[in-house]
Formats: C-alpha cells, sequence, structure tokens
C-alpha cells in the first residue's frame, strides 16, 4: 500500500492521485492537518521494535508492515481539537506535529520520496551550490551577505552584472494569501537606496545570460528536463515564476540534457539522499549549463501537464518498488 502524506490543498497529490486511481494502484492519504479528525493515529513501541495503527475515516486501517512506499509533500500542521481553549491550543498542536514526527521514524527510511530528515538535509542553497560546483557543475558566483560594502565591491568586480534572491526562499505565507518576492537585478540605485531595507541577508550572484530556464525533475535514475522560454517576455527574463501572476503563456519544451548534465543531476540528488528532486538550471549565451538550486519537495504537476513528461509514472514507480 502507498501512503500519501500531504495536505489538503496539495494540487500535485490530486494528480498523482488521478494516475493512482485510472491504474488501480491501491493508496491510503492523510492530510495531515486533520490527524484526529479525519484519521486516527495509534503509536506502539515494544520489545519487538515500533508499529503504528493509521486508520482513516472510511479507509482500511494501515500498519508499518502494509506500508510499500511514502510520498511525502508539504504536510501541514495539525489543528487543534477544537475544544481546546486557545490558551492550550499551542500545546496541542506541538504534541501532535510531535507524534506524526515519530510515526516518520518507524517507516523505513528507503520506503519514502522523499524522507523528512533528508528534505531537511537537502534544504540549503549554499551547500547546494558547494556540492554541484564539487561535481563538477557551474554556478554563479556568489556570495550571501547582508552588509551594503560587501555588495559593492562584488557588483564592482562583477562590473554591475548582479542578482538577489532570498537565502531559504522568495515565498512569503500570510492567513489568507502566498505572496513572492522573486529574484531581482540590481544595480547601483539598489546600493543608494540599501538602508531602506530590513537588514537582513540575502544572496547576490553574477548574472547568467540566458538563452531559457531550465527545470530538471529528478525521479529515481529518470530525468524530465523543460526548457522554459523565460527570455521571450520581459517580465519573466530574471525569475520565471512571476509567469503565475502575468496574462500570458510561457512556452515550455521538453529537452534532452547533455549526458554529462543529466548525470550530474542525479548525483546531486542521490548526495542528500534524495529520490526525488526538482532541480533550476540555466542554459547560458556562452553555451554552458549553470546550477542555481535543488528544490527537495518542488512542484513537478505543471510540468507534465505543459509537456507530457510521464512525471506520475516514474513517480508511482518509484514509490511502489523498493
Amino acid at each position: 500500500m502507498l501512503l500519501i502524506v500531504t495536505n489538503k490543498t496539495d494540487l500535485a497529490c490530486d494528480y498523482l492521485i488521478l494516475y493512482l486511481n485510472d491504474h488501480q494502484i491501491p493508496f491510503v492519504r492523510i492530510n495531515t492537518e486533520d490527524l484526529g479528525r479525519k484519521f486516527t493515529l495509534d503509536l506502539a513501541v515494544g520489545a519487538d521494535g515500533g508499529d503504528f495503527l493509521l486508520s482513516p475515516h472510511g479507509r482500511s486501517t494501515l500498519t508499518a508492515n502494509g506500508v510499500g512506499g511514502v510520498y511525502f509533500r508539504q504536510p501541514q500542521p495539525p489543528l487543534p481539537p477544537e475544544d481546546v481553549s486557545p490558551s492550550d491550543a499551542e500545546f496541542a498542536k506541538r504534541e501532535a506535529a510531535e507524534m506524526l514526527r515519530s510515526l516518520w521514524r518507524l517507516i523505513d527510511v528507503k520506503k519514502w520520496v522523499n524522507h523528512p530528515r533528508n528534505l531537511w538535509l537537502a534544504s540549503n542553497k549554499v551547500e547546494q551550490l558547494c556540492v554541484s560546483r564539487e561535481l563538477g557543475m557551474k554556478i554563479p558566483e556568489t556570495i550571501v551577505t547582508s552588509e551594503q560594502s560587501s555588495v559593492r565591491r562584488f557588483m564592482e568586480r562583477l562590473d554591475g552584472k548582479l542578482i538577489c534572491k532570498a537565502v531559504k526562499h522568495g515565498f512569503m505565507y500570510g492567513e489568507a494569501k502566498t505572496e513572492l518576492a522573486p529574484t531581482q537585478r540590481i544595480g547601483p540605485a539598489y546600493l543608494d537606496s540599501f538602508d531602506d531595507f530590513v537588514p537582513v541577508p540575502m544572496i547576490y550572484q553574477r548574472e547568467i545570460e540566458k538563452v531559457f530556464d531550465i527545470r530538471v525533475i529528478v525521479v529515481g535514475t529518470d530525468v524530465f528536463a523543460t526548457a522554459i522560454h523565460s527570455q521571450a517576455h520581459k517580465e519573466t527574463e530574471v525569475d520565471w515564476r512571476v509567469w503565475d501572476l502575468c496574462n500570458f503563456d510561457l512556452e515550455h519544451e521538453r529537452i534532452t540534457l547533455p549526458d554529462e548534465v543529466t548525470d550530474k543531476c542525479v548525483l546531486a540528488t542521490s548526495y542528500f539522499g534524495l529520490r526525488y528532486s526538482a532541480i533550476d538550471l540555466i542554459y547560458g549565451t556562452d553555451g554552458e549549463y549553470y546550477f542555481l538550486e535543488l528544490n527537495p519537495n518542488g512542484q513537478w504537476a505543471w510540468s507534465e501537464h505543459k509537456t507530457g513528461h510521464p512525471i506520475r509514472r516514474a513517480l508511482a514507480h518509484c514509490i511502489g518498488y523498493i
């Protein structure tokens, strides 16, 4: 049995489940915010080790031995019981979240795509850059700083061709909406107004002149590459993700990467103990491929929808067969 661990609003899991249903692949889905509401969980630890009983309402129960594979994507903290006072709500949420983290530890790490521990280990952009460079991939020259003088020296050395982006990620989550702080091209005016910004660290990189951006989806040893023709529109030249906010379509094209680049994407993924990753590359006007970052739990559904890459099939196989 496949176990899908996610949240109620994740469209990628909805899309994957359509495939599982079409191919009669059995699964259990839990939306982690619904612990205690739509599924219950019992953990047991004894002389023979740990086990659990997972009971989704209206579905068959699941034990440790019954889990063939786990797909884990963006779970949310459990909601506190409705009858808990506000003063106790944080305590209740914390304890429920810790119970779920205990569950993760009772399932063999080899069965996960991807295990939460490996997601955390893989999430640092600076380490990703170092690893990809050690694997022989080209990367943009990079500094991480909150100091104006350091940015100024870096900009002068690169003749002003500079971008900046968030150290963690550019998404800001509110109660009712999610906002994107996109990667931006910066110049002298940015430095002149530097003191107007909150002094938080940012990633600064040499801007690579692009032919196009590339999203690479790695599933096991399968690699699906999509050229995103970001340079066709001024709005998406620097950060193609702002396309979601625009009223035009952005051309996506299935491409085949050179074997050398493909192999290094697989190596970068496996380095962190991952069986899935979404890697962002740039194909530069100099004919070189540049590594930007690796998202260990990144979105993939839109890529299959726009290009026909058989990502769901690869995921179903990767999760279901160890």
